[in-house]
C-alpha cells in the first residue's frame, strides 16, 4: 500500500498465469499422444491417461487462479474512484 492507499486492480487475468496453464495442458496433450504411438505398450497408454489427467487438473487450477477477480463481483468496481480527485489521504 503506497502512503496509505489501496492499489487499484485491473479486470484482466494474469497473463503469466494463464500462458502457464495452456503450456502445461500442450504438455499433456503431447505426453498422451506419446503414450498411445505403441498400441501393444499398456503401461505407457495407463500413464499417458494418467498425465494427460493430471495436466487438465493442474491448468484447470491455474485457469481459476488466472480469472479469480471475474468470479467476484464485488471486485469489479472501482470503490477509490471519489477519493481520486482528493488530496493526499
Amino acid at each position: 500500500m503506497q502512503s496509505g492507499r489501496v492499489p487499484m486492480f485491473k479486470m484482466r487475468p494474469q497473463r503469466g498465469t494463464l500462458w502457464l496453464a495452456i503450456f502445461i495442458l500442450l504438455l499433456g496433450a503431447l505426453a498422451f499422444y506419446d503414450g498411445h504411438r505403441d498400441p501393444g505398450n499398456i503401461s505407457a497408454q495407463d500413464r499417458s491417461k494418467f498425465v494427460l489427467a493430471l495436466s487438465v487438473i493442474v491448468s484447470g487450477v491455474l485457469f481459476i487462479v488466472s480469472t479469480s477477480r471475474m468470479w467476484f463481483k464485488h471486485l469489479w468496481h472501482d470503490r477509490y474512484k471519489s477519493r481520486r480527485g482528493q488530496g493526499s489521504l
